[in-house]
């Protein structure tokens, strides 16, 4: 029987085959190639297009075959094993049939015009952990660099994170509201909490009047700018659902409301409910958020008004400020790399 994360595999393999399929039925080629390497966070995706037995390659591949092709590496990551460095994808018309093979060993040809910044390396290792025994030698010797060239400094900023989150959490070091909290064991609300509980209350009245077993609730927020999407789960059927004006209201004051000092606002943030309670009875709403990513807004990749906008209003500090945003709202000058759409379905 298939793990879950075995299904997800599967049904995201599928997927991409019964893309590239359509899409070749629309150009009327004969095939397609597809080479992929990738580690950490940079990735290198080469389109050949076959037709009339004259193989080219493809510099502006269909940007929802893309898209599907991009996420391959992440949902084919096995424990212990890591993700594949390299990926060669084919298909034949009309056999229709994706094929893959694929090295979890071999350096990936990133085509760059200097060396990747050692901490590709290191976060490879972070994303995708691997047994001692599947580390290739050649990611080994980087990450060790990494260690000694980079590691103190990174350390160190993380060191002063995580005291600004001791601050948020117990007050200033010496301060009457640490000193509470020591005395309690009570911390403080962080920000949003106010705002926090609205919604938990609104979503938990909702979750009963449905019926259903869960609610899911996805936002993705850029300036003013926020898509939110949710479903409910009833008989074990997950669904999209359309919230009432009540819990609507209460969700879209989350993301400012939770908008911290020099962090600014996260960008996207999962919140789910179930019908367990807590001790004390009370419904519990769970919220997992991203103040780094890229949100998908559903309208194409977020411009520079949107970008500048989100510094403006939620401002961050340097370090703070991932590298698309810091490019887009014109902090930093344009890189070489490029970013595709999100995945979404061309039948859907």
């Amino acid at each position: 029987m298939l793990s879950e994360r075995e299904y997800a595999t599967r049904d995201v393999f599928n997927a991409v085959q019964e893309e590239m399929q359509a899409w070749l039925e629309e150009v009327g080629a004969e095939r397609v190639d597809v080479h992929c390497d990738g580690v950490g966070l940079l990735e290198r995706i080469r389109f050949w297009l076959t037709e009339n037995g004259v193989k080219r390659p493809l510099d502006e591949p269909d940007e929802e075959v893309y898209g599907f092709v991009q996420v391959l590496r992440k949902v084919q990551a096995v424990p212990g094993r890591g993700a594949w460095f390299w990926s060669h994808l084919w298909m034949e018309m009309p056999e229709g049939v994706l094929h893959q093979e694929s090295d979890w060993m071999r350096e990936p040809e990133l085509d760059m015009d200097e060396e990747p910044d050692l901490y590709h390396y290191k976060a490879e290792l972070n994303h995708y952990p691997r047994d001692e025994g599947n580390i290739p030698d050649w990611l080994r010797r980087r990450v060790a660099r990494w260690e000694v060239e980079r590691g103190p400094a990174f350390n160190g900023r993380i060191a002063e994170l995580e005291e600004d989150f001791y601050v948020l959490t117990h007050g200033p070091r010496g301060s009457q509201e640490e000193r509470e909290a020591a005395r309690t064991g009570r911390l403080p609300r962080m920000r949003g909490g106010a705002e926090f509980d609205l919604a938990r209350e609104r979503v938990l009245a909702w979750l009963g009047d449905s019926g259903s077993e869960r609610v899911d609730v996805r936002i993705e927020g850029l300036g003013s700018s926020q898509r939110i999407r949710y479903w409910l789960t009833a008989g074990g059927k997950k669904e999209h659902a359309r919230a009432d004006g009540g819990v609507a209201e209460a969700v879209e004051q989350l993301r400012h409301a939770q908008a911290l000092p020099r962090h600014g606002a996260w960008l996207r943030s999962h919140l789910w409910m179930d019908t367990d309670m807590d001790a004390g009875g009370r419904g519990v709403l769970h919220q997992e958020s991203d103040w780094m990513g890229e949100p998908d807004l559903g309208d194409g990749e977020p411009d520079a008004d949107r970008c500048a906008e989100e510094l403006e209003m939620h401002p961050r500090e340097p370090g703070l400020t991932p590298h698309w945003l810091r490019t887009r709202s014109g902090i930093d000058k344009p890189g070489p790399t490029y970013s595709p759409p999100v995945p979404s379905s061309r039948r859907s």
